[in-house]
Order: structure tokens, then sequence, then C-alpha cells
């Protein structure tokens, strides 16, 4: 069988103010043996190229940094099954909480990378009900605040727009880890109607593991040392029920998080 098929040429040249290999694949002979018996190493020198192509195809630019910035989160609660009163049960409201962070950027092409994070999140949520004590009595001026401590891993792809100054967009996933939480909101909670007095009960356990979806916006602007500074508004939606035991409630994370931060 006639191994001469085709030659590979790699060019390097300059494109955006940065090198791209840039292969051109030759075919010089393709004879009527070779497209009636591919052979597995005819397949491997085929696809090489291309597996060479997609590693090497853009630029590897690399940047990393640090940020911290306020969050605010609370806890979304859904009911797990059809609740016997026409009522909306909501008694988490929005608090806030910090975020602090690294991340590492890949730049695989000019405008196109890959952003993944370290950080430390709290999160949580504050009383959204009136409150009363264990007699009954309205405690009008107490608000408990729940706060849930995570280890979060972020990877997003990040499209940018802009030269020293960029636009910036991500999307992508959050992992999280709970490392420590305080639960103080009551363990169940009474609602009354004219008729009946309904409770239920509130979770109490947690997963450790979370995961969520994020989409944000940011900017940054490249100083003439190189620095980087840059600023970022992003939203998480917890996918992942987060309760454990005999809760009436499933229990999600959801914050948005305002960083600021410097790259090198």
């Amino acid at each position: 069988m006639n191994r001469d098929y085709f030659w590979l040429k790699a060019v390097i040249f300059r494109f955006n103010g940065c090198l791209m290999p840039y292969f051109g694949l030759q075919l010089l002979h393709l004879s009527k043996k070779y497209t009636n018996d591919l052979q597995p190493n005819s397949l491997f020198l085929h696809f090489l190229p291309t597996a060479y192509l997609l590693n090497g195809f853009c630029p590897k630019k690399t940047n990393y940094g640090i940020y911290a910035g306020p969050s605010f989160s609370k806890l979304r609660l859904e009911a797990k099954y059809a609740l016997p009163i026409d009522v909306q049960i909501d008694p988490y409201d929005f608090k806030t909480g910090v975020t602090v962070g690294g991340y590492f950027t890949w730049n695989f092409a000019n405008n196109v990378g890959l952003r993944t994070e370290l950080n430390f999140d709290r999160k949580g949520g504050k009383s959204g009900l009136p409150l009363s004590d264990g007699n009954g009595n309205p405690l009008p001026d107490y608000t408990i605040k729940d706060n849930f401590d995570y280890l979060q891993l972020p990877v997003l792809f990040q499209l940018s727009a802009g030269g020293d100054f960029k636009m910036q967009i991500h999307v992508g996933y959050a992992f999280g880890y709970l490392l420590h939480h305080t639960d103080k909101f009551p363990s169940e909670i009474r609602v009354v109607t004219p008729t009946q007095t309904i409770i239920l009960l509130m979770p109490e356990a947690y997963k450790n593991i979370d995961h969520s979806i994020v989409a944000g916006i940011g900017a940054s602007s490249t100083m003439a040392n190189g620095m980087q500074v840059q600023v970022s508004l992003r939203a998480f939606n917890g996918k992942l029920n987060i309760s454990k035991g005999d809760s009436a409630f499933d229990a999600q994370n959801i914050s948005v998080a305002l960083v600021a931060g410097v790259g090198f």
C-alpha cells in the first residue's frame, strides 16, 4: 500500500500581534487502494495533523490575578408538593456576603479564553417572614441571617471585545464545597388561616456539594506596565437541591457578586 498519501506543511506567521501556527494539509497521492482499504495507521496519519492543529491553532496567552467584592445571596425554596393553601412561601430575603479569590485565564484565541477560578464565597439568606418567640409573641425587629461558606471552583468561557480596554462576557459552571454553615432559621413555619394552622418543616441539614450555572459581564483595562484592572458582575443560579431530610422544601442557592481585582 502506497504510504505517500499526503504531506504536512506548518508555517508560523504573525496574526493580530501574536504567533499563530498555520497548518496546510496537501494531498499528493490518494490511490484507490487508500480509499477502499483504510487501515488504522492510515487513519492515524490522517487525523494527527488535525489534532495537532487543534492543540496549537491559536496563541497560548495566559494571565492570572486576584479579586474580591460583595455578594448578595438568598436561599430559594420550592415546595416538594402542592400546598393546601394558595400562598407563596418565600421565607428568605437577600443578604450581603463576600467573595474573595483568584483566577487563571488561558486565552486560546485573540478574544476567546477559558477562565478558571478558586474562591471563598459566603452565601445564605436572611429571614423575610415575621418571626415569633417560643410563646408566639412577634419579634418585629429580629432578623436571622444564615451563612453558607463555600470553597468554589468556577470554570468559565470568556469572550472579549476591545483592545487595552476590553468588555467581557463570562458563561460557565461553578462547583462548590460547603466548608461551614450557620442555620438559625426556625425548624418549621406555621401558616395560620381562618380555618386551620399548617406546619411546614424547614430544611435543617444540607449537602456538602453544590453547583451553579454562572453568567456575567465584566471589563478590564491594561495599564502601561502590563497590569490589568478588572471588574465583573455575575449571577450564580444554583441547580442542585442542597437540603437533606424531611423538609417540605427543596433549597437552592442563588447569588449575585460584584468583584474587582488586578491581573498580571
